[in-house]
């Protein structure tokens, strides 16, 4: 390969990932702006007790979903009680898995976690605005 094409490409690269760079950068910055306006919004949609409404051919709607995790220092106690309930399938649980079934046992449990759970997972909620078309 010629040296002149071996660095044109190399300067090609170069200005390639340095764009990629930018792009990230002002990403990163918009997804902080997206989260600060959400929270906003969900801050202003709960003062009006107004879980949705619809705009601009657009509905917003208020949600709210739960992030289960293992506490830490109890999560081979955690492991040992979800065998012993039949679901040592899950092992090793991933955070889809674990949230999946923690919905699924409280949905059979009037929305409970059920008691042999208790101490062992911390349930994290996160409310966001869910937009579709209207």
């Amino acid at each position: 390969m010629p040296r002149n094409k071996m660095f044109e490409l190399a300067d090609y690269l170069k200005q390639l990932r340095d764009k990629k760079s930018a792009i990230d950068f002002q990403l990163k910055e918009l997804n902080e702006k997206i989260d600060i306006t959400e929270r906003d919004l969900i801050d202003q949609m709960t003062t009006e007790e107004c879980p949705s409404f619809k705009r601009n051919g657009s509905l917003f709607c208020v949600i709210t979903k739960e992030y289960p995790s293992a506490i830490v220092d109890k999560k081979n106690i955690l492991y040992d009680k979800m065998k012993e309930q039949g679901y040592e399938h899950l092992f090793t649980i991933n955070t889809n898995t674990l949230s999946a079934t923690v919905k699924e046992l409280k949905a059979n449990n009037d929305d409970v976690l059920p008691e042999w759970l208790s101490g062992l997972i911390k349930i994290t909620e996160k409310q966001n605005i869910q937009l579709r078309k209207g």
